[in-house]
């Protein structure tokens, strides 16, 4: 049944008990207005037999006076018997009171015409007297009767009333709890599905849902999280390209910086064995075999040497500048430090800064992690470090420690450092507040590796005391299960 048609049976419900209890109100107040209407024409019929009486005992008081009036007395029962006759009202046993009423007439005239004392005058209207005081208890038992037949309506309607009445609000109540329900049990599940959807988790989907509109309305909910989903996931893939795009980016702009200082490092072997080489060829055309193969044997030796130095340079700027695998292994973190610091002492420009790596030895630092990113991430950090630098006074630590299951790397320099507005945004994309000298860099490296870390399951800190009193970056990480 749809909501619609149940507010509508609830509304028509509503109407008919409020219809029944208006139509039990009317009728006991019809009934109590008849009863009341019956009970005035009775008083009015007590009040002129009142007067009639009153005339009569009047009449009857004047008759038994030593010197009867009789023409008093008779006016009083002439006026009764007409009050009577002229009477509106329907009185019982009129007709016999009014015989009564002439009878006496009849027997009081011959007195009043001869002026004779009749006898017994005043017991002539005795019976009359006696008509009225039987048709007044009458009218006396008919109010009564009509009290008690309006107290008992009035009971009646009382009591119809107040069950109609019980009966509407128990109604009302039980009415309203069960539409209240049929309302608030569906939007209670619209409301957790909606909050679930809010959290990212688009596979989320509403449940059959009664009456028919709340079904409607989940199918669409239904739909739009389906096309949530589908864009979300879509969305999601553009974001993994384009984050692997700008990882990618990054290494190679690390790549190309490291470039320029390997070529400079690369510069002094080649030139020894370029040296070597040529003083071989002159040995071996200006001097003796032995003495020439003795001498060739030597520079050989320093050639293999140096070109061997050149062959590990190069790999080790082709390691860092090789695709990350998505596939994470256990690696130490300790040996991706070491490795880093190996790379950066290369550097010409960088050969009079102290680099140093704390650690206790006997502490394991394993992490599950892609170790392209990994030695991205420590050389972003150690470059950076090290352009902050001023002077040969400068130096940048490299702390690693152990809390349980978490590693921390702290990357540490006595350099620049930081103010609070460029700590608030340091992660942010494209942002850019070069510490050190030489041209501003693309705002992308700690942004990529804030990324990097936390798609580790870590977290990257940024700390500084201040301008000129160097900055703190820390990689909490989570140890490898041994």
């Amino acid at each position: 049944m749809t909501l619609r048609r149940k507010m509508a049976l609830q509304i028509g419900a509503m109407v008919c008990a409020i219809g029944l209890l208006a139509g039990a109100s009317i009728w006991g107040l019809l009934g109590l207005q008849r009863d009341l209407g019956s009970a005035l024409t009775s008083y009015d019929e007590l009040r002129q037999l009142y007067e009639v009486g009153s005339q009569i005992r009047t009449a009857q008081t004047l008759l038994s006076l030593e010197q009867p009036d009789r023409h008093r007395a008779m006016r009083q029962i002439q006026e009764a018997t007409t009050k009577l006759s002229l009477s509106q009202h329907h009185i019982r046993h009129r007709e016999e009171l009014r015989a009564s009423l002439l009878e006496a007439q009849h027997q009081l005239w011959p007195a009043i015409v001869d002026n004779q004392s009749a006898a017994n005058a005043s017991t002539l209207l005795d019976k009359p007297l006696r008509q009225i005081s039987n048709v007044v208890a009458d009218i006396h038992q008919r109010i009564r009767d009509k009290e008690d037949a309006a107290a008992r309506r009035r009971h009646t309607t009382l009591m119809l009333m107040s069950l109609i009445s019980g009966l509407t609000v128990a109604g009302v109540i039980i009415v309203g709890f069960l539409h209240y329900r049929s309302v608030a049990t569906p939007l209670r599940k619209l409301q957790t599905s909606v909050r679930i959807l809010a959290e990212g988790k688009f596979s989320e989907r509403v449940p059959p849902l009664t009456p028919a509109e709340f079904t409607s309305l989940a199918s669409d909910f239904n739909r739009m999280a389906t096309e949530l989903d589908t864009l979300y996931r879509q969305l999601e893939e553009k974001v993994a390209a384009k984050s692997k795009e700008l990882v990618r980016s990054e290494r190679l702009a690390s790549v190309g910086y490291l470039a320029a200082g390997v070529a400079h490092e690369i510069n002094n072997p080649m030139g020894i064995i370029a040296g070597y080489a040529e003083l071989s060829l002159q040995a071996m055309k200006q001097k003796s075999p032995p003495e020439a193969v003795a001498e060739a044997e030597k520079s050989m030796k320093v050639i293999s040497e140096e070109a061997f130095r050149c062959k590990q340079i190069v790999e080790k700027l082709l390691s860092l500048a090789r695709p990350g695998d998505d596939n994470r292994k256990i690696i130490s973190l300790k040996d991706v430090a070491a490795n880093v610091i190996n790379l950066v002492t290369g550097l010409g420009e960088y050969k009079g800064r102290k680099i140093t790596l704390n650690t206790a030895d006997h502490d394991l630092f394993n992490i599950l992690a892609s170790e392209g990113e990994m030695k991205q991430v420590l050389l972003n950090l150690t470059l950076n470090a090290l352009q902050s630098l001023n002077g040969s006074a400068g130096k940048v630590s490299i702390d690693l420690q152990r809390d349980n299951n978490t590693i921390q790397l702290s990357v540490a320099d006595n350099g620049r450092g930081m103010t609070p507005d460029v700590l608030d945004r340091i992660f942010e994309p494209f942002f850019t507040a070069k510490r050190g000298a030489g041209p501003p860099g693309t705002g992308l490296g700690l942004s990529i590796s804030h990324m990097i870390i936390q798609n580790h399951g870590g977290r990257i800190t940024a700390t500084s005391p201040g301008p000129n009193k160097g900055s703190t970056f820390t990689l909490h990480l989570p140890a490898a299960s041994s």
